[in-house]
């Protein structure tokens, strides 16, 4: 049950990733953390604008106790300028291009197959530098639909008393199988509007949402590093937050909405643990282990920005369908179902 809950996050086909992207630390500490910026960009971004989706599918808020509980699923489109990133050699300290030149065009972990080798060059005093080279892994953009980041929410809402207002709750105790642990909050309130503007007697409805996500993952990547080392595990942190003004028309069995609003969203990313890089000594050329990086990773990602969405729901009683398309950076795909009552 546990890995079914974790699978509804989608995290692991980007955690699997988590080996290759490990190779990076051979540039050292400040280009590692460069490179990885760079590869991994798209689906931090992809992640915290489907975060700040599927809040509601209908302006109106529920009557006195009412409540609902709600699926939703997200695919945040990549644009295509962000299926690859330009390496200039200039920007970094100890790599380069293995088969020359300054600059190339290499894909992101969102985009395709990558045939560049970086080679690292690790000043070892006296005139001595220690190399190593690796290869850039490839994208897994082409192993999901539409080259989109996904993302799933289960939240609960439940109609306030006396205010024209749903809470609205998405939570995920933290839950982990041994090698991962994920934990997620969210917390929203939707605020009636028809009321103030008159129109409650009407099948217009008007409101006002302000939401909050926060999930946080850690990856135990010993097993599978291939570096020795200990502690070695992958830290995320995201903080999503949303207000969006929301309309909807309601024909009974159908419910068309739409909404305009603003997002904003940070994700800290984390490589911790000691990690024992081995290079070759251009002098000696021999295999030693000549560094020893601590907590060598620590990059974070900004997605903010106006966004407007229209959608439609089928109401089938208390069982709710509901589709939507949302027009930001990364435009969203949004689908769900609701058990909704009163």
């Amino acid at each position: 049950m546990k890995k079914i809950l974790l699978l509804l996050i989608f995290l692991v086909p980007f955690l699997g990733k988590s080996q290759d992207i490990e190779q990076f630390l051979l540039a050292g500490t400040e280009d590692a953390s460069k490179l990885t910026e760079n590869y991994v960009r798209p689906v931090a971004k992809g992640f915290m604008y489907g975060l700040n989706n599927g809040w509601y599918s209908t302006g109106r808020t529920h009557k006195k106790l009412g409540f609902d509980i709600t699926f939703v699923a997200n695919l945040a489109k990549v644009p295509g300028k962000d299926e690859m990133f330009k390496f200039v050699e200039s920007d970094y300290n100890n790599i380069s291009l293995k088969s020359g030149g300054s600059s190339a065009q290499i894909q992101t972990l969102m985009g395709g197959n990558n045939n560049e080798t970086l080679l690292a060059r690790i000043e070892a005093g006296g005139g001595s530098f220690d190399v190593a080279e690796f290869s850039v892994p490839d994208g897994i953009g082409s192993d999901l639909p539409m080259n989109a980041v996904p993302t799933a929410t289960l939240q609960v809402g439940v109609g306030i008393p006396g205010i024209d207002a749903d809470l609205k709750l998405r939570y995920l105790p933290k839950v982990g199988t041994s090698d991962l642990e994920v934990g997620m909050f969210g917390i929203g309130i939707q605020k009636s509007l028809s009321k103030i503007l008159k129109i409650d007697k009407t099948p217009v409805d008007v409101s006002v949402l302000i939401a909050y996500t926060k999930l946080t993952a850690e990856y135990d990547i010993q097993g599978d590093s291939g570096f020795d080392g200990s502690g070695q595990v992958m830290e995320f942190a995201t903080n999503a937050y949303t207000i969006q003004a929301i309309a909807s028309v309601n024909l009974k069995l159908i419910e068309f909405y739409g909404a305009v609003g603003y997002n904003t969203a940070k994700m800290d990313v984390d490589i911790k643990g000691t990690y024992d890089l081995e290079y070759t000594d251009v002098n000696s050329n021999m295999t030693i282990v000549s560094e020893t990086l601590t907590d060598p990773v620590s990059v974070d990602f900004d997605a903010s920005g106006v966004r407007a969405t229209i959608g439609t729901r089928l109401n089938l009683g208390f069982f709710k369908i509901f589709g939507d398309y949302t027009i930001q950076e990364y435009n969203t795909i949004t689908g769900g179902i609701a058990f909704s009552f009163r």
